[in-house]
């Protein structure tokens, strides 16, 4: 996968690029030490709207350069062992201060959810500005229907959809232990009608560290 990649040079502004600073699509990686560390990123890139890592940039965004060529088959790890489904990847040089860094392209995934093979199980992950959030199962959902290509139009809302609307009118926001209770579903039902809803654009989602993930119009 990386054959050649300290012949393929960037044609990107390397310190441009620093200067963005880490942001939703994009982040620094002094080196590569954890293959599980490493394909949380790549997932979190691959299931939001792509993105890019530089590897031997600190997080303050000055140059360290790669100090070990054993970080490329590192990161050929995370992609190829750790990730599921693996992504394609490809590795570009700059040589900058007598130093070498690795840009790394990452695509928005066609097959989302990519999950990472963690100890406790897969997980997705998703970005939110310069973070990796762990994705809950009503993201999953999302993904997946989407990847099914599932209908983006609504058709006649169900009275169990109309009920959660009603209490949303109402009471602003829910989670999916509640928007369960108040359409009187099992929890796998629910995942798949907010997820369907939040495809046909009629509520949103938020997440916060205390909270979790909430549901609104």
């Amino acid at each position: 996968m990386f054959k050649d990649y300290d012949q393929k040079v960037s044609q990107n502004d390397l310190y441009a690029l620093i200067r963005e600073g880490e942001h939703s699509e994009q982040d620094f990686k002094y080196r590569i030490s954890d293959a599980r560390k490493i394909a949380r990123t790549l997932s979190a890139f691959a299931n939001t709207s792509g993105g890019r890592l530089l590897i031997g940039v600190r997080d303050n965004g000055s140059i360290a350069g790669v100090k070990d060529e054993d970080d490329i088959y590192m990161l050929e790890s995370a992609s190829e062992i750790f990730l599921k489904p693996a992504l394609k990847l490809e590795v570009w040089a700059h040589e900058i201060e007598g130093k070498n860094v690795w840009e790394i392209e990452i695509a928005e995934g066609n097959e989302k959810p990519y999950q990472v093979d963690e100890i406790d199980g897969l997980k997705a992950y998703y970005r939110d500005n310069d973070q990796n959030f762990v994705a809950n199962a009503v993201l999953k959902e999302v993904w997946k229907q989407d990847r099914l290509k599932e209908s983006k139009h609504p058709v006649a809302f169900t009275d169990k959809e109309q009920r959660l609307i009603q209490y949303l009118k109402d009471y602003d926001e829910v989670s999916v232990s509640k928007a369960a209770k108040v359409m009187q579903l099992h929890r796998s039902k629910t995942i798949e009608i907010l997820a369907r809803l939040i495809r046909w654009e009629v509520i949103n989602w938020s997440h916060d560290t205390q909270e979790g993930f909430r549901y609104s119009l």
